[in-house]
């Protein structure tokens, strides 16, 4: 089975209940000593964007953000390192995310289980996707059906 690419692990992991990817990465370290690179990190992030006509940032709001980087270490002491990012403000979540990239990224054993719930996060965020997009072309607006009429109109 091929891996995903690296940048869509957590999307994906994220389509599911916390508690399911917690406890997936609960039962997978039972036999691995945890250690913090840094300590779970939680608050607010500003949003920056650039205006369209300037190209000058200006920032949207702020969102909520935690992070976390780990390091999993085994009897033989060889450490593997994970991390992660989200947008939420659950450390005990962003720390199982980063258990799950360390898994997968070193192929680590578990990284089978943690594969499988990738995919189907993956098929849960493409079904969403598709909801969406057909929503939006729903509400698409043909704006030049609108300039045909005021030109009919003045004729």
């Amino acid at each position: 089975m091929t891996i995903p690419p690296r940048s869509s692990w957590i999307r994906a992991l994220t389509a599911h209940p916390n508690t399911i990817v917690q406890d997936l990465a609960e039962k997978l370290t039972q036999n691995w000593q945890l250690t913090y690179q840094s300590l779970p990190q939680t608050g607010l992030s500003l949003l920056p964007l650039e205006d369209g006509v300037f190209h000058q940032p200006y920032y949207l709001g702020e969102i909520p953000l935690t992070q976390v980087s780990i390091e999993l270490k085994n009897d033989q002491n060889q450490s593997f390192a994970g991390a992660s990012q989200l947008m939420e403000n659950d450390p005990d979540f962003a720390l199982a995310l980063a258990v799950c990239d360390a898994i997968m990224a070193h192929q680590l054993p578990g990284s089978e289980e943690v594969l499988k719930l990738i995919n189907q996060g993956l098929e849960k965020r493409a079904l969403e996707d598709q909801i969406k997009s057909a929503i939006l072309a729903k509400t698409k607006v043909n704006f030049s059906l609108l300039s045909q009429e005021e030109a009919d109109a003045n004729d």
